[in-house]
């Protein structure tokens, strides 16, 4: 009982915390999420089932109907998924597998009912608020002299404001991308959190693989790959999907760049200790002289590692 009251606590602090304060709703919902997690591996169904009840009427008590949806969508459902599987005793993996195609899932769906029910109404009244928040950009820089710095550079007022427009217009075009980032980050750090404190407390539950033998599920290669497509497809009318496609690179990049990563972290530890300082030297200032470069290198390198097994990582778990 006092296991499950300390449990109770924390998720609740955390639930309270995630639907009180907006700006602070992802790291509070990692934090709740990865404390579900905890809980899952000390817990019975009952209670475990007790806490979670208890924590979304917190959330929806403070946040009523459309936030509680929003925030249930993003995290909670996710994580409710991986802590309910936890319970059951399956693996980091299959937890970290199921939550990101739940939170994808959720995502879409959200998305597909707001679109269903506005339509193209809340683009266009995006896109208003978008003209005239560049208007009144436009007109801070005049007032306040920025725009003589510009006009020095050979750029009018025009130009800057179409350049704003083009910006905000991409973002726009984008949210959807930063959407699913948004579930996606929040469920890899809820289960790498959980699993940190599980194996600093000598827990032999949701065990992590070190860093160098990560690798990419194959099959988002293949995702990637269609992004691609579809983005070079669709890219010299600026169509629908083109930015589908975009939006699925968008997801993609910073995923096949964690992997990536990974896979260079396993070569340069084949070297000698002397070699790898300064492999890791020469990686680290070479990727900050060169960002978007490195940025392209490490993902390729994760899309064809996730293809190609270079290291038999899958040939040894056969």
């Amino acid at each position: 009982m006092t296991r499950f009251i300390k449990i109770a606590l924390w998720t609740s602090a955390f639930a309270l915390l995630m639907a009180a304060v907006p700006f602070l709703a992802l790291p509070a919902a990692i934090l709740w999420g990865s404390s579900l997690l905890i809980g899952a591996l000390h817990l019975d169904t009952r209670g475990l089932t007790a806490i979670i009840i208890l924590n979304v009427l917190i959330v929806s008590s403070l946040t009523g109907l459309n936030n509680t949806i929003t925030l249930m969508c993003f995290f909670i459902i996710p994580a409710v998924m991986m802590s309910w599987w936890a319970q059951q005793g399956a693996d980091y993996y299959f937890l970290q597998r199921w939550g990101v195609i739940t939170a994808v899932i959720g995502v879409s769906l959200l998305l597909g009912w707001l679109y269903y029910k506005s339509g193209g109404l809340a683009m266009e009244q995006i896109e208003q608020q978008m003209q005239a928040q560049v208007e009144e950009t436009i007109k801070y820089y005049e007032d306040s002299g920025m725009m003589a710095l510009y006009e020095k550079q050979g750029l009018s007022s025009e130009e800057v404001k179409k350049a704003l427009l083009s910006f905000m217009h991409a973002a726009i075009r984008h949210l959807p991308a930063f959407y699913y980032l948004q579930s996606i980050m929040a469920v890899f750090f809820m289960l790498f959190l959980a699993s940190f404190w599980a194996q600093k407390r000598n827990l032999n539950r949701l065990i992590r693989k070190p860093f160098d033998q990560e690798i990419m599920p194959w099959q988002m290669a293949w995702v990637v790959i269609v992004g691609l497509v579809m983005w070079l497809w669709g890219r010299d009318q600026l169509s629908a999907i083109y930015y589908a496609g975009s939006n699925i690179l968008l997801i993609s990049v910073p995923i096949a760049l964690y992997y990536g990563l990974a896979a260079i972290v396993y070569m340069i530890r084949r070297f000698q200790k002397r070699t790898r300082k300064i492999l890791v030297i020469v990686l680290v200032v070479l990727s900050l002289l060169f960002t978007a470069s490195a940025i392209i290198f490490l993902t390729v390198i994760g899309l064809f590692d996730s293809l190609l097994d270079y290291r038999r990582l899958r040939t040894k778990e056969e």
